[in-house]
């Protein structure tokens, strides 16, 4: 497999994580975003941050 493969994976499975964190956290903490708010949030982090890498 090739690096970029690997990346999208490994991007796959934080966005899982994270999707898990946010729905056990929400009935204790008030999160103001929506679930589908903050994995976009975090895919455009992780795009710009790899953008970033590359200049």
């Amino acid at each position: 497999m090739s690096g970029a493969w690997d990346g999208l994976i490994v991007m796959g499975l934080l966005v899982v994580l994270l999707v898990i964190g946010v729905r056990k956290l929400r009935p204790r903490v008030h999160i103001p975003w929506t679930t589908g708010g903050i994995i976009v949030f975090f895919v455009f982090l992780c795009l710009l941050l790899w953008a970033w890498s590359w200049r």
